[in-house]
């Protein structure tokens, strides 16, 4: 619900700044002449586990599995190469997010939450496809594959039913797609942005345990707003 109201003031934030923009001067003309850009990206994300329960369920063990999300943050480089007038490939690598999503247990007597951290390393190849410039604005969509390292996996971590860990497995590859917003300032380019990112497969750790038995698969998924600066 948090981020559902982040998301709602940033595209009103995003609105208003175009607004404003299409009626000012025009700034940095030549820029989208130039071949190569490099930047930077702050992020405000939250992480979901879409998940698919075993056959074997409901059971007299294990009433219901949900899951709980929660926002997280990131930062991360951007290398930026234009192809044409209105065409982009775009490398956006290091960058590290924090990601937290809980998993809930429902036993016939009782609950039991299970973390799910994640800290992840994220390499992605996009591609950039522009509007015409109208002054200082233009809209744009994004959309490409990204490969994912998490470095807080805990897949190595001891676990029993006393001490219920679920794990994902540390690397992990996915699609992301989006749609922002450029804006030309005097001294450089600013682009908020809405992107959602989704997990190929499965990306559980089977352990043998109760707590993954009645679970078939795990596929994370990121919705994720940043704020570009190059």
């Amino acid at each position: 619900m948090l981020f559902v109201y982040s998301r709602q003031i940033a595209l009103t934030f995003v609105v208003i700044l175009g607004s404003i923009c299409a009626w000012a001067q025009p700034n940095l003309e030549q820029y989208d002449l130039k071949r190569l850009h490099f930047g930077f990206t702050l992020a405000a994300n939250s992480g979901r586990l879409n998940i698919d329960l075993a056959k074997n369920f409901p059971s007299d063990t294990v009433m219901n599995v949900t899951a709980k999300n929660f926002p997280g943050i990131g930062l991360g480089a951007i290398t930026n190469l234009r192809i044409g007038d209105y065409w982009d490939i775009r490398l956006m690598t290091p960058v590290i997010s924090f990601v937290q999503r809980n998993l809930v247990y429902d036993f016939p007597n009782s609950k039991k939450e299970v973390k799910v951290e994640s800290a992840y390393c994220d390499a992605s190849l996009l591609v950039k496809y522009k509007s015409a410039r109208r002054k200082n604005t233009r809209v744009y969509v994004i959309g490409g594959g990204r490969m994912s390292y998490d470095f807080a996996s805990t897949i190595n971590k001891n676990r029993g039913l006393q001490n219920p860990v679920v794990s994902l497995n540390p690397i992990t590859y996915g699609w992301e797609a989006g749609f922002g917003l450029d804006v030309y300032f005097e001294y450089f380019k600013f682009s908020p942005e809405i992107k959602v990112c989704n997990t190929f497969g499965n990306a559980m750790f089977r352990d043998g345990y109760i707590f993954t038995d009645y679970i078939q698969n795990i596929s994370p998924q990121l919705i994720q707003f940043s704020l570009h600066f190059e």
